[in-house]
């Protein structure tokens, strides 16, 4: 599946490291999400990455937007990468890669990660619509986080 800007996102539940369950429609009531699908944790490039969005993560919460981090790693393991990153969001368990499959956010062939999951940005509004994606071209690409800020408040 491949979702553009204007699409309506996919729902989801899923748990999250605080111990809740995570619907996606449910918490759009609250206003806007940003997904972040990420391909693993304790990954040398994943973990200087999201050390750098954690770093950025201020400016998404000033815009009034939620982030929530995703992957199949399991929820043991979210959570030991959460509490060692000292992160301030939550991160999802996407069990057997139902909801990366959903979005497509599946790294495809030609890569060593081949099926695992790709880095992806999503913003997804109240209305349910995709507003902005960010996708990497391959594997070890990873976002500019100022361009992702950018593109949320362009976005919104």
């Amino acid at each position: 599946m491949v979702l553009h800007v204007g699409d309506e996102a996919p729902d989801f539940t899923a748990i999250s490291t605080d111990g809740s369950y995570f619907n996606l429609y449910k918490e759009l009531e609250e206003g806007p999400i940003l997904i972040n699908f990420y391909i693993g944790d304790f990954g040398i490039n994943c973990t200087n990455y999201m050390k750098k969005f954690i770093e950025s993560y201020s400016k998404i919460l000033d815009l009034g937007v939620k982030l929530v981090a995703i992957n199949n790693d399991s929820l043991d393991s979210h959570i030991v990468f959460k509490n060692r990153l000292n992160a301030p969001f939550e991160y999802l368990h996407d069990e057997d890669k139902k909801i990366a499959m959903r979005y497509g956010a599946i790294v495809g062939p030609g890569y060593m990660t081949t099926g695992f999951t790709n880095r992806e940005f999503y913003l997804v509004v109240k209305d349910r619509k995709i507003r902005f994606i960010w996708k990497s071209t391959t594997p070890k690409t990873l976002p500019n986080l100022d361009e992702i800020v950018e593109g949320i408040k362009k976005s919104l």
